[in-house]
């Protein structure tokens, strides 16, 4: 009698694999044959993978495990999903989603049944700001560079969207939010119908607040590919046009410094932009920006206007800011953020941007929970909403804790909510080898309500000024003294 050679089918076989809205994935497998009780474990591992074959360059995301004998595991068809903690972010350079049935079993590499894949498709979007030169037909130079990176670093398609000829006239952001909603639905149309097409919008400036009108109106109108796909939001020094928003500009103590503060000024009370915000469909969020004093640019100048941080988040994922003051950034010309962005990032987002990724910093309030405390003055309820809910805490020295860059110096920055201007640091703290930290205030604090921010201060990253970013994470509002006179 002689044997066959050929190898013996898996006993799970992997029948599709898709996502519903980048946060996780659905599979549907079927088990031919269940191992008893005491067996090993029924494994799904989800994967990123610059082709639809499985291997060991492969990129880990997530896992998922089913015990033998559980009714996951027992014969027949099953569909589960498998909750992703940092969603399916972009990555042009692994484009397809895998998820193989016990990947570390011999026979996971050569056996494609064992695999279920789909691919991910990118949009990358490029929206400038106010003021621009009428000569730039489409767009400035800058936003069409960062176009063209963007393509080139594996996105599908990109929208450099220009709105030139508005951008002279104050009050005229608003309406390009739902353009550039229809534009980007457009395109989005052109990708197969059950495709999972994500999303990048980068908008410097006034842009900022077109991108952020358009990824709102994106939240009920966008189409069946978008909703499945990855919504990164990109914000290089954030502005609106309205001279209630935070954050404003430096003037020169000059003539021509004041001349340029009464213009401003006069534009934006004309403008009265909504404020730049990052809607709940985002799925990712990180500012670039800067309050460099004019005298301190590189361009020089009479003025020179700021990012407005922190940004209101509507949705429930983290925002990640980075400070390039240190840099001697400015808000436009040669050594403007938009730029920064276009020489230290756009070229390396096929890696997923190394110099953001090692700068990232993270954290939040300890031991806090939801105050049922009312507001107590109009300042906190408009001007510092966006520094999220207030939490209580027990007793009078809080503590943070997050993740920042090995070695990073850790700097706790706290004030009264009732008055802006007061902020001091409070705690310092460096990071452990394995990136995360803990921070308690150096002095119990008086009863009252407060703000806090942590700063990260890495010099292994600052070995040149270009790299001299100083990643920031607000740490929310917090009571000391609840249920007392505060």
């Amino acid at each position: 009698m002689v044997l066959s050679s050929l190898p013996l089918p898996s006993a799970v076989a992997m029948l599709s694999a898709t996502t519903n809205d980048s946060r996780g994935v659905t599979v549907d497998y079927q088990v031919r044959w269940s191992s008893g009780v005491g067996s090993p474990p029924l494994q799904l591992g989800v994967y990123r993978s610059a082709d639809a074959e499985f291997d060991a360059s492969d990129v880990l995301l997530g896992s998922w495990s089913a015990a033998a004998g559980s009714s996951a595991a027992a014969t027949g068809a099953h569909e589960v999903t498998i909750p992703l903690k940092d969603g399916l972010a972009i990555d042009t350079a692994r484009p397809f989603v895998l998820v193989v049935a016990n990947p570390n079993d011999p026979g996971a590499t050569t056996d494609p049944g064992r695999t279920a894949s789909f691919r991910t498709y990118a949009i990358g979007v490029v929206t400038h700001g106010g003021i621009i030169n009428q000569s730039w037909k489409v767009a400035p130079p800058w936003a069409l560079q960062i176009g063209k990176l963007m393509e080139r670093e594996g996105y599908d398609a990109v929208i450099p969207y220009g709105w030139v000829k508005d951008s002279n006239v104050a009050g005229r952001a608003a309406r390009q939010g739902p353009r550039l909603a229809r534009r980007i639905n457009a395109l989005a149309d052109q990708f197969p119908e059950s495709a999972v097409v994500d999303l990048h919008m980068v908008g410097h400036s006034e842009g900022t607040v077109v991108n952020s009108l358009a990824l709102s109106i994106l939240q009920t109108t966008a189409a069946p590919q978008l909703q499945r796909g990855f919504v990164k939001d990109t914000m290089l020094d954030p502005h609106a046009a309205n001279n209630n928003s935070p954050g404003q500009f430096s003037t020169s103590n000059s003539i021509m410094g004041a001349i340029a503060r009464s213009v401003v000024t006069g534009f934006q009370a004309d403008a009265e932009d909504p404020a730049v915000f990052v809607p709940a469909n985002v799925d990712a969020a990180e500012v670039f920006y800067q309050h460099t004093q004019v005298g301190r640019t590189h361009e020089g100048g009479d003025y020179n206007l700021w990012g407005q941080v922190p940004v209101p988040n509507r949705g429930d994922r983290p925002i990640h800011y980075y400070n390039l003051t240190a840099t001697g950034a400015s808000h436009s010309g040669n050594y403007g953020v938009a730029l920064w962005y276009r020489n230290f990032v756009a070229t390396t987002l096929r890696d997923q941007a190394p110099l953001v990724q090692a700068l990232q910093l993270d954290g939040g309030l300890d031991d806090a929970r939801p105050s049922t405390e009312a507001s107590t003055s109009r300042v906190e309820d408009v001007r510092i909403a966006n520094w999220g809910p207030v939490q209580t805490i027990d007793g009078d020295r809080p503590t943070f804790s997050g993740t920042a860059a090995p070695g990073s110096t850790l700097r706790l920055y706290v004030g009264p909510t009732g008055d802006l201007t007061r902020v001091g640091v409070v705690g310092t703290a460096t990071t452990a080898d394995d990136g995360t930290w803990t921070l308690t205030t150096r002095r119990p604090l008086p009863d009252g309500r407060y703000r806090a921010v942590v700063m990260a201060y890495s010099k292994a990253l600052h070995t040149r000024p270009a790299y001299a970013v100083v990643p920031m994470a607000p740490m929310g509002r917090f009571v000391i003294g609840a249920g007392r006179s505060t």
